[in-house]
């Protein structure tokens, strides 16, 4: 069983137009109630190895699912708040939430109504409830009696002993086809219809998400005797601390500093102003290689502190800094790594203030007395439930949590509630999924608290005018600015197959080469390749695309970066992979007919740093050998619209 003070701990966080203390309550019955099953001789015997684990009679979701049916349905009755939970939306639907839930706890969600439907849940084993039902009774003081314990301090601990008789007189009836169990589950039943009756409200699915994560997060915690981990503190001026010093500055020379640092005070000139801290959506739009990093980490720090001091949180809220590829994530773990060294603990209680969370990422918690060899499930619960102060992380990772239905990726949602959400490189996110992240986004933020930063130099119209505040004042402007000027853009809108790609000259140092496919990007490699070595010339030739691993596209990145730095000859060779976050700085730059936003960002590793008076990007329309673009990776429709812009 759950302790009660774990789950209300959680439930001091902020949500608006909800009442927490039910929200509270729910989650705790959900909590006693979902192996309630578990007390047949049934699953007993299981475990000790006497009965075979696919019996069905030791199946304990159903049960325990109709068990917390009817403890959440009593309470909503008992409404000791006088709150008239039954006749309100959406306290009324609770049980149904909490059945569902209970029922997916070991599986993954799906559509509420197959777990209401007569014919699926006679298959799934219903006709063994009265049986099951019929063993319990045997041990039915000895369960009351737990129970007296788990409902004392709780709206229910009078009223309590009435739910196990609603239970087998509802349940108790010997099933023997699908047809019998539609009376049986009647209450259930009109619960799920009125539910559809109700103004579509997304609340809805929030809530199966809060309370599934909740619930699943806090079973396997507990089931495997996780630590518990505290939350850290983090001064709002460390990024400022971080810009001031000498190694920093080293760095980090540019003729655009000057331009960096005036967006940076913008930004958080805007994010303490009063009236912005109800704000849910934020943007942060500026061109590419203006220090947009490290001012969206400054600026969450800022609203972290503001949001606990100003709203009234228990706890400041996580950052959750997301990016589209785990190639980019290494590099800003590392920039966020450098700035939280200045704490002194840092160190001893890394992964609690500072996590990296993706497919490919160390499984190993940080933190003292944490054993790496011998704790590597407890790591694996920490991490995949994010408890860190500072989560980096993917698209991926996020968005299967927000809009997501599977166990695994489900058990950090919890976390989520009240954080601030750092989306970078917004505008990798696909067109198709715009008005569902607009969705659950907004959502998040009307009923648990979270705040938005979207940051990008090419803004998708995810979110309407007047739905998001600009925290860059007059942010057109910068993308006009002479010291901007970065780059011309050269069209040549003949057609051309990659052995007639025109290469303007090799007086520069640095070559940066853009593909839509893998293909082509490898068939220009070995093109490059041979006319380097021809020619005698002295170039380094790097590639960088996705069928690279992770581990060596790293250390690809990072040479690279040093050989630009040092002013080598090199030429970089890659797929649109280097289109979002990868820091480099090349002097000319090619790539093949794109989207419009693809097109800027290849432009923003060319002359970044504008450390030559202009750079200049090729813009090229390349054809295989049929004759047919390399775009078809791409919308049709988009294609036009560039196509006609650029003309």
């Amino acid at each position: 069983m759950l302790e009660i003070e774990a789950v209300r701990l959680f439930f001091r966080k902020k949500f608006n137009g909800l009442n927490k203390d039910t929200l509270s309550d729910v989650a705790y019955f959900i909590g006693i109630s979902h192996d309630f099953g578990k007390y047949t001789t049934f699953f007993q015997e299981k475990l000790k190895g006497f009965r075979d684990k696919n019996d069905p009679l030791t199946y304990h979701g159903l049960i325990s699912a109709l068990f917390a049916f009817e403890v959440v349905n009593e309470y909503i009755k008992v409404d000791s708040r006088n709150l008239d939970l039954e006749n309100k939306s959406p306290y009324k639907f609770l049980p149904l939430l909490a059945y569902f839930v209970v029922k997916r706890h070991h599986l993954n969600l799906d559509d509420i109504e197959q777990d209401v439907d007569a014919k699926k849940l006679f298959d799934a084993g219903f006709k063994y409830i009265s049986t099951q039902l019929e063993d319990i009774k045997n041990n039915i003081d000895k369960i009351k009696e737990e129970y007296a314990s788990l409902f004392d301090r709780t709206p229910l601990s009078k009223s309590f002993e009435g739910i196990f008789d609603n239970l087998n007189e509802r349940y108790g009836k010997k099933v023997e086809h699908s047809e019998e169990i539609e009376d049986l589950i009647g209450e259930i039943d009109k619960s799920l219809y009125f539910l559809e009756k109700e103004p579509k409200d997304i609340i809805y699915y929030l809530l199966v998400q809060l309370l599934y994560s909740v619930l699943i997060d806090s079973d396997k915690k507990h089931a495997g005797h996780v630590r518990g981990i505290e939350r850290k503190e983090l001064p709002d001026d460390l990024v400022e601390r971080y810009l001031k010093m000498p190694e920093f500055k080293a760095e980090n020379k540019s003729n655009i500093n000057d331009m960096r640092e005036e967006i940076r005070k913008s930004v958080l000139k805007n994010i303490r102003e009063p009236e912005n801290i109800n704000q849910k959506i934020f943007t942060i739009t500026a061109p590419t290689g203006t220090g947009k990093t490290l001012t969206a980490l400054s600026a969450a720090l800022v609203l972290r502190k503001r949001l606990k001091d100003e709203i009234g949180l228990r706890y400041e809220p996580r950052i959750i800094y997301s990016l589209p590829f785990t190639s980019i994530i290494d590099q800003n773990f590392e920039v966020f790594d450098k700035v939280l060294m200045q704490l002194e603990d840092f160190r001893e209680h890394e992964s609690e203030y500072l996590l990296k969370h993706h497919y490919l990422s160390d499984i190993f918690y940080k933190t003292e007395n944490m054993e790496e060899e011998k704790d590597v499930d407890e790591s694996l619960a920490l991490i995949e439930a994010w408890e860190s102060e500072i989560i980096v992380t993917t698209f991926i990772q996020l968005f299967y949590t927000l809009i997501g239905y599977r166990n695994k990726t489900l058990k950090k949602f919890h976390n989520i509630v009240n954080s601030i959400i750092i989306l970078d490189e917004v505008q990798n996110i696909p067109i198709k999924y715009w008005k569902v992240v607009e969705t659950v986004l907004t959502g998040m933020g009307d009923y648990f608290g979270c705040r938005v930063i979207l940051m990008t130099a090419t803004k998708p119209l995810i979110f309407e005018d007047g739905h998001y505040k600009e925290l860059v004042d007059g942010h057109e402007k910068y993308f006009k600015m002479s010291e901007l000027s970065r780059v011309r853009l050269i069209i040549d809108s003949e057609k051309r197959q990659i052995d007639e790609i025109n290469i303007e000259d090799w007086s520069k140092n640095s070559y940066l080469f853009v593909f839509n496919t893998i293909q082509s990007s490898l068939d220009f490699y070995d093109k490059v390749c041979a006319l380097i070595v021809n020619s005698g010339m002295s170039y380094k030739i790097c590639y960088l695309s996705t069928n690279i691993i992770p581990k060596e596209r790293r250390k690809r990145i990072d040479a690279i970066k040093k050989s630009i730095r040092n002013k080598e000859k090199v030429v970089v060779v890659s797929t649109q992979l280097i289109e979002a976050g990868v820091d480099i700085d090349c002097d000319i730059a090619y790539r093949d007919f794109g989207p419009l936003d693809s097109i800027i960002q290849v432009a923003g590793r060319c002359n970044r740093n504008k450390a030559n008076k202009q750079g200049k990007m090729h813009l090229l329309n390349l054809i295989n050998s049929s004759g047919k673009s390399y775009t078809s990776i791409y919308d049709p429709t988009l294609m036009k619209i560039v196509k006609n812009l650029l003309e």
